[in-house]
């Protein structure tokens, strides 16, 4: 935080507001803390740190997927740790460290001004060595108000019952350095093949240098960023006078020596499993229960055989997809200049005084560093979800791109990256059509319409591949996914709070912006709501919320928790069967075609592909009637996108790794998965229909299809046999009459609607 910021902080009205409300926090905080923060964890969960009974995670069929415990480490104490550790540490994480109580107030109360001036709903900064180890063994890592008095309280608790070398030596035992190590002396043995003890200061300002990001500043995987990480560390250390300057330069100048040796303890799912960890955290603090130390046995829905078809598909298809994009991305130099000073290495060369000028020439030409840091920056991620419709059990989950043995990613993208679902959305529009009594064969104009923004600009969407029609059905509409017809069906015959409606009816709980774009998919949701909502398709319109943990019990195997069903009637059953039919064409006939000519998937099924129209993020979500699954590839640094829809479409970059997940699954006996067909109402009226003219024909008709209609939509289309209402129509080919919505579109530009 800049002098400049900080003085205009300090003159905030705002800033006062902090204080006042800061100061009756914490006070209410120390008198109401029993009651007001159940839960917490007791001062004696603290008095014997060492692992007893490793808590062990289990996959439904039996196997087991992991351990939680105390970590992979061995404690020592504060004296088998060197200065250079201890103050390489307090340096960059709490240089009051020996002069607060657990809380920092002067640094709390300026963050605190910061986040409300900048308007954010999240907490970010300010936590003590205390607050840290409070919340890394006891709490979860949301950045919420009320999580964040909890950290204050457990923090201020801490205190009053441990000196402080006692805090400094349970938090450098406890903290997790990366690579399967957990403490200081398992870090050390890792990293460098020694013990804590042996450390000199380069190499206890590289172990605290991956505190920050382990993944980032890993000094085996990452060693040039590690080593600008260090040196800042170093930097720090002079800075607080811990060190000398000449300690300083001659530690700055020591290579990167490593006697690598890291201890894997992630397990088969390792997205899953800490998805888990982060779950049940909370949960396991009933009583004296420690997830760490206490034995419990946990009883997952994860199938190990599914997880394991997933992870071969996502890194079968991720090779190639890579090596495509690869060839095609071509940096952009002010995107490429942006990058580079967003790094640790450039903040460390200007802050050292050197120019932004020179920081960049000298950058520019070390090209390994430059190459590392633009190739992690274009590695493509993907997510896949798995999820048994009958019972919402997930069955396979990976998080990112990244094998069981080189877990890099801790940020999971199936459950905490919210990304817009483009085209994937879709059917929830059409769910909504057909359920308010339109037929499928329902007729709309594949024709360009401008609809006003709240703002005065015009807003005028376009299939993806800029073609345009005639009157065409919804049915080949949703087949082809074409945005023109899907929008004029939101805006002529649906309101957008009705199509909302039924997207949270069906499992979506991301927020979702009120405005015609949503029809085609600009409201962010994640991998996990979105095939929770899927699922509701192939369990004939009953939404079961998606469960990972089935039961929780004690070292003596009592049951401390157990999972209860969470389920409830979304969509009417002849509806959904209707839409199924239409879903089973996107992939027979449609932009999910390839599943069948190239994939070689000929079982039951039906799914949607998406892509957001700036390429950003491509999707498949599919079903058969035992299993769903949703596919995500994208980046995770949104600046970077696919280069073309020859590769970066959803049917391209995300259809494969479900057909490659889901052959593997139906062609393994031993899952029992076989080539059922989705149930058929007996409400639902099934009719030969021409496709060309659109009216009932003869069986034997060259064009004839099996059209589904529900009730209400067979007496529709009885009534309206040409599958249009007629009336008068303005010039844009709207009912005349028709309201203008306020808003057709969000003002922020990125929300720009998907393609197919």
């Amino acid at each position: 935080m800049n002098n400049d910021f900080v003085k205009k902080l300090l003159t905030s009205k705002k800033l006062l507001f902090s204080i006042l409300f800061l100061t009756i926090t914490l006070a209410a905080g120390q008198v109401f803390a029993t009651k007001t923060f159940l839960g917490l964890p007791s001062i004696e969960e603290l008095e014997n740190p060492n692992p007893e009974l490793a808590s062990l995670v289990y996959s439904e069929d039996g196997v087991l997927l992991h351990k939680y415990f105390l970590k992979n480490r061995t404690f020592v104490p504060l004296k088998s740790i060197p200065m250079s550790t201890r103050h390489a540490l307090i340096a960059t994480e709490d240089v009051t460290f020996y002069q607060h109580w657990g809380v920092d107030l002067r640094r709390l109360t300026l963050v605190m001004g910061e986040n409300i001036i900048k308007g954010r709903s999240r907490w970010y900064g300010a936590s003590t060595i205390t607050q840290q180890l409070a919340k890394n063994l006891f709490l979860t890592q949301e950045r919420t108000v009320s999580r964040k008095m909890k950290e204050f309280v457990t923090a201020i608790e801490l205190e009053k019952t441990y000196t402080k070398d006692e805090i400094l030596a349970l938090y450098l035992n406890t903290v997790y350095f990366g690579s399967g190590a957990y403490g200081v002396e398992t870090a050390a043995q890792t990293y460098f093949g020694k013990s804590a003890y042996q450390l000199t200061i380069p190499e206890s300002a590289t172990l605290i240098a991956t505190l920050k990001n382990p993944t980032a500043y890993n000094p085996a995987k990452n060693p040039s960023d590690a080593i600008s990480r260090r040196n800042l560390v170093i930097s720090l250390m002079e800075k607080e006078h811990f060190i000398t300057s000449a300690q300083a330069a001659q530690a700055k100048r020591t290579p990167l020596v490593l006697k690598y040796s890291p201890v894997s303890r992630q397990g088969l799912a390792p997205y899953f499993t800490e998805y888990v960890r982060q779950t049940i955290k909370p949960v396991s603090r009933i009583g004296d229960i420690n997830l760490y130390r206490d034995g419990l046995t946990i009883q997952t829905t994860l199938d190990s055989r599914m997880q394991k078809y997933a992870q071969q598909a996502v890194a079968e298809h991720l090779a190639s997809l890579q090596a495509a994009f690869d060839r095609d991305w071509r940096w952009n130099e002010t995107l490429k200049n942006q990058i580079i000073k967003e790094s640790d290495r450039y903040k460390e060369l200007t802050g050292d005084g050197m120019s932004d000028q020179q920081a960049m020439a000298k950058l520019k030409a070390d090209t390994v560093w430059l190459n590392g840091l633009l190739r992690e920056k274009t590695r493509i991620q993907a997510a896949i979800v798995a999820i048994d419709p009958s019972n919402g059990h997930v069955k396979a989950w990976v998080g990112g791109n990244s094998s069981p043995d080189d877990y890099k990613y801790q940020f999971d993208h199936v459950w905490q990256a919210r990304r817009q679902p483009g085209s994937t959305f879709k059917p929830f529009v059409y769910t909504t059509a057909i359920d308010k009594g339109l037929p499928a064969n329902f007729r709309v104009l594949d024709q360009p319409l401008e609809l006003k923004n709240g703002d005065g600009t015009i807003w005028s969407p376009r299939n993806s591949d800029g073609s345009s029609g005639g009157m065409t059905t919804l049915r080949d509409a949703l087949c082809r996914s074409l945005n023109q017809v899907t929008v004029r069906l939101a805006y002529e015959q649906l309101t957008v709070p009705e199509i909302i409606s039924y997207a949270r009816r069906m499992g979506i709980s991301s927020p979702l912006a009120p405005n015609l774009s949503l029809a085609l998919g600009t409201s962010e949701v994640t991998p996990l709501e979105l095939a929770g909502a899927f699922a509701t398709f192939p369990n004939n319109g009953v939404w079961n919320e998606p469960v990972s943990i089935l039961k929780v019990s004690d070292k003596h195997y009592r049951p401390l928790s157990q999972y209860i069903p969470n389920r409830h009637f979304a969509i009417d059953s002849t509806t959904n069967f209707v839409v199924i039919s239409m879903l089973k064409d996107v992939i027979n006939r449609g932009t999910g075609a390839s599943l069948r000519s190239t994939y070689g998937f000929n079982n039951e099924a039906a799914g949607k592909t998406g892509t957001t129209q700036s390429m950003r993020d491509a999707w498949f979500a599919g079903f058969t009637p035992q299993l769903v699954a949703v596919v995500w590839t994208g980046f995770d640094d949104e600046r970077i996108r696919f280069t073309s829809m020859s590769y970066g479409q959803g049917a391209k970059a995300a259809l494969p790794i479900w057909a490659g997940f889901m052959k593997r699954c139906y062609a393994d006996p031993t899952l029992r998965l076989s080539n059922r067909y989705f149930h058929i109402p007996e409400t639902v009226v099934a009719v030969p229909i021409s496709g060309q003219t659109n009216s009932p024909s003869e069986l034997l008709g060259s064009d004839v299809y099996i059209e589904y209609f529900t009730p209400k939509g067979f007496q529709y289309y009885q009534s309206h046999p040409g599958g249009f209402p007629g009336g008068t129509r303005d010039s844009t080919g709207h009912p005349e009459g028709t309201p203008q919505p306020q808003a057709a579109m969000p003002a922020d530009n990125r929300n720009r609607p998907g393609g197919n």
